[in-house]
């Protein structure tokens, strides 16, 4: 067997164009705090109308290790499920799900409800991801249901546990600021209703 067929029967080569969204972080990580001042979902901002923040907060990170974490989550992602990320896919979920995690963070804020958060601002990919896997296991139902499902069950458990126990400390050391861990449960949930909307019209 020659070594592209051997690497084509172990690694999924579809939706590789998900991984525009690993070269626009790249491109803004050497930024740093510059990056963090013109493009972070921050409360502020987006209040005096800089809505485009929306969209690039999850594009900027706080740290070359959250940067990683983010693309470890778009490989893992694009593998499970590059069937499901056409560009058109994956796109039309980044435009939706991206401010609605904005805007519920925004209406709903975490020391309201929850004993940690009330952040500024929020940085970083994981909410979007939470939202992107929930999106593509719902595209994935005809393809794999027990893949689709598992992943939901565990994705869905995980944003839960996250809720009721607090974020990861860990993950918090790790990427050097606290985890805005309702982003991801908004992310999940936004995911989900988009894919089940979408699942039914495609």
């Amino acid at each position: 067997m020659s070594l592209g067929r051997l690497i084509t029967s172990w690694v999924n080569l579809r939706g590789l164009s998900i991984y525009w969204l690993a070269v626009a972080c790249l491109l803004l990580a050497p930024w740093a705090d510059a990056g963090m001042d013109w493009f972070a979902m921050r409360r502020i901002d987006l209040l005096q109308g800089e809505y485009w923040r929306f969209w690039t907060g999850p594009l900027v990170h706080s740290s070359w290790a959250h940067l990683g974490l983010s693309m470890a989550g778009l490989i893992v992602l694009q593998q499970m499920f590059g069937a499901e990320l056409r560009f058109v896919n994956w796109a039309w979920c980044y435009g939706i799900v991206a401010p609605v995690i904005g805007v519920c963070w925004l209406a709903f804020p975490e020391t309201a409800w929850l004993p940690f958060g009330g952040f500024d601002y929020v940085v970083g990919m994981s909410g979007l991801l939470h939202g992107l896997f929930a999106y593509a296991a719902c595209l994935a139902m005809r393809r794999d249901r027990l893949l689709a499902i598992g992943t939901l069950l565990v994705i869905g458990a995980k944003v839960i546990w996250e809720v009721i126990s607090g974020p990861s400390e860990f993950t918090a050391d790790l990427i050097g600021m606290p985890v805005a861990a309702t982003t991801h449960l908004y992310g999940f949930v936004g995911g989900l209703l988009l894919g089940i909307t979408t699942k039914k019209i495609i």
